[in-house]
């Protein structure tokens, strides 16, 4: 097998899951045009299209809540978080409604939210506030998962 870093494993990833399946689609702030915080989605939107590498305004909630609602309409959204600390914004679309679809309206809500976390960036966004503050929370819900990188 072929040595990869982490961040090419991840956009091989989502590429071939999109080539696989139409319904596929990812969506997040500089996903497009810019290829992403990290360049995870470089090269996505020449390959697959705007229709299925959409930019988002800055607004995790927004991303979260169209994720959610495309999922529940048979699409398979992948969200993507500039960073994961953000999450916490959207904590309210996903326990309350992202986690209980299932029981509430009798159908699961398929997403991906994808978001880097640490990695050497010294960014001076909400690290101190947030890092770890909430980690694992709302992750215990009915129909979640939660798996992340060593």
């Amino acid at each position: 097998m072929p040595e990869t870093t982490y961040l090419d494993a991840i956009t091989q990833a989502m590429a071939e899951e999109m080539a696989r399946d139409e319904r596929v689609f990812l969506m997040g702030e500089d996903v497009g045009v810019y290829g992403g915080a990290f360049k995870t989605s470089a090269g996505l939107i020449e390959r697959f299209g705007p229709e299925r590498v959409i930019d988002t305004p800055i607004s995790e909630t927004a991303i979260v809540g169209a994720a959610s609602g495309a999922a529940l309409m048979g699409m398979r959204p992948i969200a993507e978080m500039q960073f994961i600390d953000f999450i916490t914004c959207a904590y309210d679309i996903l326990v309350n409604f992202a986690a209980t679809s299932r029981y509430r309206v009798g159908s699961a809500c398929p997403i991906v939210i994808r978001g880097p976390a640490g990695g050497g960036v010294r960014a001076q966004i909400s690290l101190p506030a947030h890092q770890g503050k909430f980690a694992g929370r709302g992750f215990r819900c009915a129909d979640r998962k939660s798996e992340r990188a060593p």
